[in-house]
């Protein structure tokens, strides 16, 4: 991975706002986070009295990690950088995201016995606990930031173009609000409109109470598609 990132850097002399053009487009590429997107949503569906809460720790717990990654990298993690890309060129770990996530996604078609049904439904949670989030915030992020290339890449750059340290800080808290972006615009029109936002809500709730095994399924496979999106960006990585 590294040798990669090396090989696409620009010359040293590049000018502050051009290298700041190609960070912006980095972010917008990494703004799309399916595992974010994918609790955001859980959330909002599921935690609808505890969605702001809820979501700002997980969003915090995630980005807290990315903000850390992001220190050390700039003032000299080389050496992590090296490490997270021999995470990546692992062919198993990847392959094994895309196939696990493409087996539950099949097994969301299936149509369970009665028997089965049941079991299903007790393991249905109606409630996540703060803790709970915070244990997912850690389980997202460890999945997803070993195919964080381009957020590597622009953290690399500013170390290349020697870019102040106050300023890169400032640069790397922008990216990772960005990275989390659709997110937060969401939890905007939720607290500004939410009556409205509660009532469109309601009716995809009412419709999953009605048919929880159906639901149950489907959020099966949106986790595999998750999981089969974070393996694919590895193997492209």
């Amino acid at each position: 991975m590294i040798e990669s990132i090396e090989a696409l850097m620009p010359s040293s002399s590049m000018d502050t706002p051009i290298a700041l053009l190609i960070i912006s487009i980095c972010s917008l590429v990494d703004i799309l986070s399916p595992g974010v997107l994918a609790v955001t949503a859980y959330l909002l569906l599921t935690q609808p009295n505890q969605f702001s809460s809820h979501l700002l720790v997980f969003l915090f717990i995630t980005q807290f990690g990315y903000f850390l990654v992001g220190l050390l990298l700039y003032f000299g993690g080389d050496s992590l950088l090296r490490g997270i890309g021999q995470l990546s060129e692992f062919d198993f770990i990847n392959w094994f995201y895309m196939l696990f996530g493409a087996i539950i996604a099949l097994i969301s078609f299936s149509k369970p016995k009665a028997t089965t049904k049941k079991r299903l439904i007790s393991f249905i949670p109606q409630k996540i606990t703060m803790k709970g989030i915070i244990v997912l915030g850690i389980i997202v992020f460890l999945i997803e930031f070993i195919t964080a290339l381009p957020y590597f890449y622009s953290i690399l750059l500013m170390n290349h173009l020697t870019i102040e340290p106050s300023s890169s800080i400032f640069i790397i808290i922008g990216y990772n609000l960005v990275m989390v972006l659709p997110s937060l615009l969401l939890l905007g029109v939720n607290i500004m409109f939410k009556e409205k936002l509660q009532q469109f809500l309601n009716k995809i709730r009412s419709k999953l109470i009605e048919a929880p095994i159906s639901s149950l399924l489907v959020a099966i496979g949106i986790v595999g598609a998750v999981f089969f999106n974070i393996g694919l960006r590895g193997i492209l990585n």
